[in-house]
């Protein structure tokens, strides 16, 4: 990284960290997830797994550890989009002007909110993989082993930087603080549904799974639960039919399945890398016919 790109970039993480607000709003669709979860949803979950299964040793870590894997994911979402509000608050205010008579590159400025974006993000969510640790722990669940945390930190990058494609093209394309404020209202308010997190997606229609499945948010979600939740499903199923755990893989959003076909990890990340790919093309190809 140059000096330049990198005095940039060290620019826009203090300017997002020093509004209190923006970091408030990017964690503000996780605090409403775990305020319900601890103080409602939850024991209606183990409740009901409860009355599926009987009462088995691990089902609160097994919920628990559900939540916290949901709540991982949406904060790669949230994150990155608040991260991003930057880019528009500097058009709006007129900071970008500034940098376009400085003897930089469009591409390098571009390139400073992106790493950014990745690094706030990665250090929030790390904040939230803690948050959710303690949580885990106080549902009688373990802590994640240190391979299983690496292979967490490495889906949770993946997961940062498909996303931040999807909304640092969306902020090449609007152009207003309100525009960009409808539309994080808009995540907000129903990421929380994308992931089958407020509703296992089991509950809902045939053809409305299938509409959710094909999204790179349930992608995401059932990736990192799988690796999360892997000491409570063995834990809770491991004396248990595959037959049972299917069924309860299938509801609570550990499988996807799109008609007849079963989606493999592999298949889940292809598929996330496409959709990146896609965006940071359209957003290289945006910026070379106009301004930031």
């Amino acid at each position: 990284m140059n000096s330049v790109l990198y005095s940039l970039v060290i620019r826009n993480l203090k300017k997002f960290l020093r509004d209190r607000a923006s970091v408030f709003f990017s964690f503000l669709s996780v605090i409403i997830i775990l305020l319900l979860y601890i103080l409602f949803l939850g024991k209606m979950q183990i409740d009901s797994v409860t009355n599926e299964m009987g009462d088995i040793d691990g089902i609160g870590w097994l919920v628990s550890s559900w939540i916290m894997s949901g709540i991982l994911m949406v904060s790669t979402v949230t994150v990155p989009l608040g991260a991003i509000g930057g880019l528009i608050d500097d058009r709006h205010n007129n900071v970008l002007d500034d940098f376009y008579v400085s003897p930089v590159s469009r591409h390098t400025i571009a390139l400073s909110y992106l790493i950014s974006a990745w690094v706030i993000a990665f250090i929030l969510v790390c904040v939230n993989l803690v948050i959710g640790q303690i949580y885990v722990l106080s549902q009688g669940g373990e802590l994640l082993s240190l391979f299983t945390l690496v292979k967490i930190f490495g889906l949770v990058i993946f997961s940062i930087m498909t996303f931040t494609s999807f909304f640092f093209y969306l902020a090449t394309v609007i152009k207003t603080r309100n525009a960009f404020g409808t539309l994080s209202t808009i995540v907000g308010t129903f990421i929380g549904f994308l992931g089958g997190i407020y509703i296992p997606i089991g509950v809902l229609s045939k053809n409305v799974q299938n509409v959710m499945n094909v999204l790179p948010t349930a992608h995401a979600v059932t990736i990192i639960r799988s690796v999360y939740m892997k000491g409570a499903v063995q834990e809770v199923f491991g004396n248990t039919s595959s037959q049972i755990y299917n069924e309860y893989a299938r509801s609570f959003g550990l499988k996807i399945v799109i008609g007849n076909f079963e989606m493999q990890n592999w298949h889940m990340l292809l598929s996330m890398a496409v959709f990146m790919l896609i965006f940071y093309v359209l957003s290289i190809l945006k910026l070379s016919k106009s301004k930031l």
